[in-house]
């Protein structure tokens, strides 16, 4: 029996996806043995709620790959201006019980070369427990769904830091090429 205002069906085995399209949220079920259940686990857009654990994991997620220590105050500031700019940037948590278990924004640019938005997968981020449980690949099917649904966009990209191999390769397999292009900046701001 689904809840009342859903649809969905049975994915493979005994996962089951259900869709609330009034809320932009999806529930999946899943029973394998050995596995940790994902009962329960919804992508949903942050919200100003979310803050302290968005500020929380950027800040992880910087010490982790990058072996950077980010001033928490700073990232809390940029984490409320993000949430706070519309489509120019999102961030999508996975909530499991209201606990959420992973993260990632997305940014966008335009393309005149392409006339559509490029967007930009930026901040991925989940907790060490639920790693290798397919919380990323959830967030990030469900914004590929989002953003193909959408005829102005054209292509979703990332940047991951050179010596982030597993990253690298978990990208790979997810279907991300290297599109034969360098990210290189200059710093503007003053210190």
């Amino acid at each position: 029996m689904q809840p009342a205002g859903s649809t969905g069906g049975k994915l493979h085995g005994t996962t089951w996806l259900i869709l609330f399209p009034s809320c932009n949220t999806v529930l999946t079920v899943t029973n394998q043995p050995g596995r940790m259940a994902v009962a329960d686990l919804r992508i949903r857009v942050a919200d100003p709620d979310d803050v302290d654990v968005l500020t929380d994991f950027n800040c992880r997620l910087a010490l982790e790959t990058e072996r950077k220590i980010l001033d928490p105050v700073t990232v809390r500031n940029g984490v409320t201006r993000g949430l706070s700019v519309g489509e120019e940037v999102q961030y999508w948590v996975a909530d499991e019980d209201g606990v959420v278990a992973g993260q990632l924004m997305l940014t966008r640019e335009w393309s005149d070369w392409r006339d559509g938005w490029m967007y930009w997968l930026q901040s991925v981020y989940v907790v060490a427990e639920r790693r290798g449980q397919g919380v990323f690949r959830r967030l990030l099917e469900h914004v590929m769904q989002q953003l193909r649904n959408r005829t102005d966009v054209c292509c979703l990209r990332l940047y991951v830091e050179d010596e982030n191999h597993a990253a690298m390769e978990s990208y790979r397999r997810l279907g991300f090429e290297e599109p034969g292009y360098r990210v290189m900046e200059v710093s503007l701001q003053q210190h």
